[in-house]
């Protein structure tokens, strides 16, 4: 089972932690899985799992929303992807999805709203996140700084470039 190109054509890893990646199918239900892999990667390190968890399943719930809008994917590709890296000072969540269409503005609906609270949550929970693109889909990184870590915003546009 090979993942999709949009989610398989990756840089060449970069020095520094090696990240972690989960190929998932454009399914409601591998949401559970992302959650789980995002928490498991920052187990014994100085990050809460639980907010960890909370961003990885928010972006793998709308990463698979636009996997799905785009048509039905068959079993053997895995459209979306979650790549967790961990370190010392921060953790990078990256979540890729095969629409390369901009991500929508941020809805406001209250806590009652089906939809639209994830940027949301991200803003909340999250240092900086940004989408890049390609002609094959879009990535939303996610920067969790370590409890008692300020990134500087040097470092954080070093962390921007090298992704």
């Amino acid at each position: 089972m090979t993942p999709d190109p949009a989610v398989a054509d990756r840089p060449p890893s970069r020095t520094g932690p090696e990240p972690a990646f989960l190929p998932l199918q454009a399914r409601p239900e591998v949401v559970r899985q992302a959650r789980r892999f995002a928490a498991e990667a920052v187990s014994g390190h100085p990050y809460d799992p639980y907010d960890i968890a909370l961003l990885a399943s928010e972006l793998a719930t709308n990463a698979v929303r636009a996997a799905t809008a785009l048509h039905p994917w068959p079993d053997d590709i895995w459209p979306v992807g979650v790549e967790v890296t961990v370190t010392d000072r921060y953790v990078h969540l990256a979540v890729s999805d095969p629409d390369p269409e901009p991500l929508s503005a941020r809805q406001t609906g209250g806590l009652l709203a089906e939809n639209g609270r994830g940027l949301v949550i991200i803003d909340q929970h999250a240092l900086a996140w940004w989408p890049t693109y390609t002609e094959h889909g879009k990535t939303v990184h996610v920067i969790v700084p370590a409890s008692g870590v300020i990134l500087t915003a040097a470092e954080l546009a070093e962390i921007r470039e090298a992704r």
